[in-house]
């Protein structure tokens, strides 16, 4: 009986294991490598949308600042500040038309940062009344834009010249209407002065020349400058927070 040859013999056992192992750990080691650079994709798609977002909620909000409406026509402050809030009154008024605003919220609900902006009105009981509304969570607006989520805080501050940074509504309207209050002060002083002439002259029969504004007092250039917003967020799920700040000039 002839005996089989080394090259027509097969695979031995041990051969086939070893091979299958090899192969499985080739195949492992792929299925590692591919799972790698799936998760890298998704990341770095994330990461964009999270940068995309982050641009949408910043250019929104330098629109926003930028048609700051003016206190003095509005008669009250156009800046609101609350923890996660941010209230602003929008200048919306066409060329040659009588003066119209729109009342803007960025709201932190629930880890997303939101806008809510009320219907553009002429009437300031009506601006004054969506600031009310717009105050308390989940109240309606005609437009909601969610904006940015895994957000952890919003907060804001605004330059009120020549008060500086002011840190909450109260020092807000305070540095605005502070200017208003020295000018009634001064025209009370003068109002004062020109009656006091009048009843001297009157006493002693010469006249007096009326007392006016221009008496060398410079009431101060009052106006909100800026905004700057402050927003704590992560650039993905299980990031780290990280802050991201934008200041705007409101061109007033």
């Amino acid at each position: 009986m002839k005996r089989a040859t080394s090259s027509e013999r097969g695979f031995t056992l041990i051969e086939m294991l070893v091979a299958i192992t090899l192969l499985a750990v080739m195949a492992v080691i792929g299925w590692r490598a591919l799972d790698t650079m799936m998760r890298t994709r998704e990341r770095l798609v994330s990461h964009d949308a999270r940068i995309d977002a982050y641009k949408v909620l910043f250019g929104q909000f330098q629109s926003d600042c930028e048609h700051l409406a003016s206190a003095t026509l509005l008669r009250a402050s156009p800046v609101e500040m609350g923890n996660g809030l941010l209230l602003l009154v929008r200048d919306r008024r066409e060329a040659g038309q009588p003066a119209m605003w729109q009342v803007v919220a960025y709201r932190l609900d629930g880890g997303t940062v939101l806008r809510l902006a009320g219907a553009p009105a002429s009437d300031r009981n009506t601006i004054q009344s969506d600031l009310v509304r717009l105050r308390q969570p989940g109240a309606g607006a005609m437009q909601v834009m969610r904006l940015v989520d895994d957000a952890n805080a919003l907060t804001a501050r605004t330059w009120v010249e020549p008060g500086g940074w002011q840190v909450d509504t109260g020092g807000v309207r305070k540095a605005l209407f502070a200017a208003e209050q020295t000018a009634a002060a001064l025209n009370q002083a003068i109002s004062a002065t020109a009656n006091a002439g009048a009843v001297a002259a009157a006493n002693s029969g010469a006249s007096t020349p009326a007392a006016t504004a221009d008496s060398g007092t410079v009431l101060p250039n009052v106006a909100v400058r800026a905004i700057e917003l402050d927003l704590v967020a992560r650039m993905g799920q299980g990031d780290t927070p990280r802050e991201y700040r934008k200041v705007c000039m409101t061109g007033l």
